[in-house]
């Protein structure tokens, strides 16, 4: 079977599951360029690729739009069993899914997660309603997801749920840690609290963590604020620390996945306070570390993974009555971790690939 994907930039989570799709079927990945501009560049390591990768030649606009007609020209080059559209959003993208319509041809169109946007105009609706409609079917990572894509044309019994992760399962902890290795990790890197709460991800204002960080006067000096990223609004978190006079809170710049797991590890709770996400994978990823994790609302990954009072909470991050009680309950509740372990081997690159696998091939024999 020969499936092409056709991706905006060669995030490393993409090129995991096409490498595991790869030990199956035939994949080609047709990328529109190598990163995304807003990326930190130590984000990108992908040597290890196993399937074959295509880049076209065109213009980037802006921080992921492209413009080319190289999509369309290889659809026309090329035979595939199978073509996935990652997305409509560049114009790129906006040219081969036109082409794909006017010439009859049936193809996949998929997403990484979508929030509904109520504010929206009639036309861009109706835009979104053009590309997104008309595919022969979908693949969505959650329920949220799903009622976006139905939500602009797309027919529900046509769409695929899958498992939406970035971990293979060898990276998920067999057991949670106890409090002796929890100490050891924290000695190694250095943190010095009763108790850690962590945070990875972009210093940009959709993360929120200005917010965090002015919240986290009114917790105890002995709880230790751990954020991790690095991006624009670096300084000026830093500015706000000092003005608070927080001597709990540490930030650190853009971190390996292995370093970043060693803070998962030595943490007794993760927190998500983005304002939203249209999923956002690092909630499994914590999971897999045997952490709890707080988040806010508008978080895909969050609403169709935790489950309140078991493996953590989604809450208001806007009440801080609310973020008190979720702390408060999940370093007193010792399941957690446990629970926070089984969600992750639920959701790993193995099953997502299985999943794709199973779709394809069950489509294919009936086309």
């Amino acid at each position: 079977m020969r499936v092409l994907f056709v991706f905006n930039h060669q995030a490393p989570y993409k090129v995991r599951l096409f490498n595991e799709l790869s030990k199956e079927i035939e994949v080609t990945a047709l990328f529109e360029r190598l990163k995304d501009s807003d990326r930190d560049p130590r984000f990108y390591n992908c040597n290890d690729i196993k399937f074959k990768p295509t880049y076209i030649k065109g213009l980037n606009l802006g921080h992921d739009n492209h413009l080319s007609r190289g999509i369309v020209k290889h659809l026309m080059n090329n035979e595939y069993d199978i073509v996935v559209m990652n997305g409509w959003h560049t114009f790129s993208e906006m040219m081969a899914i036109n082409h794909l319509k006017k010439h009859g041809k049936s193809y996949v169109f998929y997403i990484n997660g979508g929030i509904i946007n109520i504010k929206e105009s009639r036309i861009m609706h109706k835009i979104k309603t053009h590309y997104i409609s008309g595919a022969s079917l979908y693949f969505s990572p959650d329920e949220n997801s799903n009622k976006y894509l139905i939500h602009y044309g797309a027919e529900p019994e046509k769409i695929i749920n899958y498992p939406y992760s970035t971990i293979y399962e060898k990276e998920i902890l067999n057991n949670p840690l106890s409090s002796k290795e929890k100490l050891s990790i924290r000695e190694s890197l250095k943190l010095d609290a009763d108790k850690v709460f962590v945070s990875c991800g972009q210093f940009i204002p959709r993360k929120n963590y200005e917010s965090l960080i002015t919240y986290w006067k009114k917790q105890p000096a002995s709880h230790l604020l751990v954020l991790i990223g690095g991006g624009p609004k670096e300084k000026k978190y830093r500015r706000l620390i000092k003005k608070l006079e927080l001597t709990n809170v540490q930030i650190f710049d853009f971190q390996p996945r292995d370093v970043v797991f060693k803070y998962f590890q030595a943490s007794d709770a993760y927190l998500f306070p983005s304002n939203e996400d249209i999923y956002g994978h690092v909630v499994n990823e914590a999971l897999s570390q045997g952490l709890p994790v707080i988040s806010n609302l508008n978080v895909n990954s969050a609403i169709h993974l935790i489950k309140n009072g078991e493996n953590g909470y989604v809450i208001n991050f806007k009440n801080s009555h609310e973020i008190d009680e979720a702390i408060s309950k999940t370093l007193n509740t010792n399941s957690m971790p446990s629970e926070a372990i089984k969600t992750a081997h639920k959701n790993t690159i193995e099953l997502m690939a299985k999943v794709h696998i199973d779709a394809f091939k069950e489509w294919t024999s009936n086309k």
